[in-house]
């Protein structure tokens, strides 16, 4: 934090966007032992310089400028710890020149019953006003000038409070709206110091818990920790002690600092922090980016800071904030951009399955972020990494989902998601390849095509299915060590042949547990699309993969053909179907686990037909 004020102060002095809502300057004098609003015209309404209504449609002009930089002066530390503990109606600012607060907050007051049974009312409201918030914003004033502009806004919102709510519309105004009035005369510079004081003595969590040690007060940062002191199943029952660490003042507000620029959103997210000497000026580097030139994705800061040092990025820390905590914070030694296969050679995914030739990744062309959207998303439906209205990607890592089957996200997907999605993030992001092992890439694959196969209609989703298939078939020199010698995409290749060949020749036989199951695939499928029903689906191929012993499938097959001999000719000599089927019921597998066989069946089941005419 103290290397990006210095290379970068803009960022702070930019603070927090302005919220939407009414913002008023009161430009209040002493005249003849009174004081009275100046800023207003013959009948008594603000002038239209001094008063606007900002929502996110309006440009920052130079009054909301300034409205801006009194709200990033007077931003509360903590909810908890407003001017107004009470009621917490006045609970937008914490300053002596400036009070803040929500329509809704004044609506749900208004007409609450305390527990004497009285209401709060209009008087209750401003009681809050003069004898808690304005009372504890008098302990930052100095004396003088300061003492001045404090004692002129508080003695004329005192007795004009409701009268300046109902001029600037109040009813009109929507509930979630702020309404801030803040003495027009202060420089921005003056609400600094007592909004310094505020922070300093807020940021630590309790008094009670600080301790001096060579006359600095050390104490827990209230950003960092909280006390569940009311809610006894969220306290720590087993530590021997009662605090894990206390820092001093100034890292208390480096740690607020950094919080602040977070829920500002003026921070990439993940963010990448360098630890390296030589490499700090990158953090400065990252903000920019972020911040002036609108480099909003963290995959284009990454290939931004590539451009800028054309080297390799190092020794940094990722940090992933979600809801003002700190999700994930891990060391990255090395940051791969571009993948490499086991032996470090260049890779491609491409269509196997289907007529047309296509490619789906290319390690020459693509980078480690493309593979998260080209090949990771699709294994989850594309509801890992979304794309927004506005053009973004969303990127679900963290995020809480729901279950949507008509948008893809199903049971089994929900459930994959938040097995595997954590370490296809420390893959992508933090380049732990050994995060992800081939094993998890079969149950991915395996469980995703057939959660496919379970809600298909019509055969929609055979395109879908293919390149999932070809993808799992694909990825093995990436994640499998022994992909020279069990390559499931050369298989299939050779399958497609030499299936084709056994079929049409008599003295041509199945020899190995790779050609019975992709041989059964091919029959499965010819079996299949002879139904007739109205809604053909893949869905009836899913019995047959439950089967878990040779018999058993066999079987399946057996009583599917007797269901469609009618539309199967005979012929004195033996064709490609008849052929395949004697083949297939005919050969004793060596691994009697059907499911050991999925692959290779699914393989047979997509790939062209045999039996198509060429």
């Amino acid at each position: 934090m103290e290397t990006l004020e210095e290379q970068a102060p803009d960022l702070f002095e930019e603070g927090a966007k302005l919220k939407e809502g009414i913002y008023v300057a009161l430009d209040i004098a002493l005249e003849d032992g009174k004081y009275v609003l100046k800023n207003v015209d013959e009948n008594g309404n603000i002038l239209n310089e001094d008063i606007g209504l900002f929502t996110k449609k309006e440009e920052l002009t130079p009054f909301f400028e300034k409205c801006r930089k009194v709200l990033q002066l007077s931003n509360p530390v903590d909810k908890n710890k407003i001017f107004n503990p009470n009621l917490k109606i006045f609970n937008v600012t914490c300053s002596p020149y400036a009070v803040g607060f929500t329509k809704k907050g004044i609506i749900n007051n208004i007409e609450k019953i305390r527990k004497d049974g009285t209401t709060v009312g209009k008087s209750g409201i401003l009681n809050e006003l003069t004898k808690q918030y304005l009372k504890k914003a008098e302990e930052y004033v100095e004396e003088g000038q300061s003492s001045a502009w404090f004692n002129a806004l508080k003695s004329w919102l005192t007795v004009y409070f409701w009268e300046l709510v109902d001029k600037i519309g109040f009813n009109d105004l929507k509930d979630g709206y702020v309404i801030v009035f803040f003495h027009k005369e202060v420089p921005i510079v003056q609400y600094k110091k007592p909004y310094l004081k505020y922070v300093g003595e807020n940021v630590f969590n309790k008094a009670e818990f600080n301790t001096s040690y060579q006359d600095i007060i050390y104490g827990v940062s209230d950003s960092l920790n909280t006390f569940n002191d009311k809610k006894r199943f969220l306290k720590h029952q087993s530590a021997s002690f009662r605090f894990n660490y206390r820092v001093h003042g100034e890292d208390a507000q480096l740690v607020l600092k950094f919080y602040q620029l977070s829920k500002n959103k003026q921070l990439p997210n993940p963010l990448p922090i360098f630890v390296d000497k030589e490499e700090a000026n990158l953090n400065a580097d990252v903000v920019k980016l972020f911040n002036n030139e609108r480099v909003s994705g963290y995959s284009e800061i990454i290939r931004s800071l590539l451009d800028l040092r054309k080297t390799n990025l190092q020794n940094f820390y990722l940090m992933f904030v979600q809801k003002g905590q700190i999700i994930d914070l891990d060391f990255v030694p090395v940051f791969k951009y571009t993948l490499k296969d086991k032996e470090e050679n260049d890779f491609t995914l491409k269509e196997m399955f289907g007529t047309e030739p296509v490619m789906y990744f290319n390690s020459k062309d693509h980078n480690v972020f493309d593979f998260q959207f080209m090949v990771v998303n699709p294994i989850f439906n594309k509801q890992l990494v979304q794309e927004t209205k506005a053009g973004a990607l969303w990127i679900k890592y963290f995020d809480d989902l729901e279950i949507k089957p008509d948008y893809g996200l199903t049971d089994a997907i929900y459930n994959l998601l938040y097995k595997y999605r954590k370490a296809w993030y420390d893959f992508i992001y933090k380049s732990k390849q050994q995060t992800i092992t081939m094993t998890m890439i079969d149950e991915m694959f395996k469980d995703s095509i057939i959660d496919d196969l379970r809600h298909d209609e019509e055969l929609k989703k055979t395109a879908q299915m293919r390149k999932k298939l070809s993808l799992w078939f694909g990825l093995q020199p990436l994640f499998d060590n022994n992909f020279k010698t069990n390559s499931m995409a050369n298989k299939t290749v050779e399958l497609q042949t030499k299936i084709r060949e056994i079929a049409q020749t008599e003295s041509f036989h199945i020899t190995t547990d790779d050609e019975f199951a992709f041989a059964a695939g091919q029959l499965i499928w010819k079996l299949l699309i002879q139904s007739e029903s109205a809604n053909r689906s893949h869905a009836l191929l899913e019995p047959f993969l439950q089967k878990t012993e040779p018999v058993l499938f066999k079987q399946a097959i057996a009583s599917t053909f007797n269901m469609y001999k009618y539309k199967f000719a005979l012929y004195p000599t033996k064709y490609e179907f008849d052929k395949l089927l004697s083949e297939v019921m005919g050969y004793d597998p060596d691994i009697l686990n059907m499911k050991e066989h999925l692959p290779m069946i699914l393989a047979g089941y997509f790939s062209e037909s045999i039996f198509k005419k060429q």
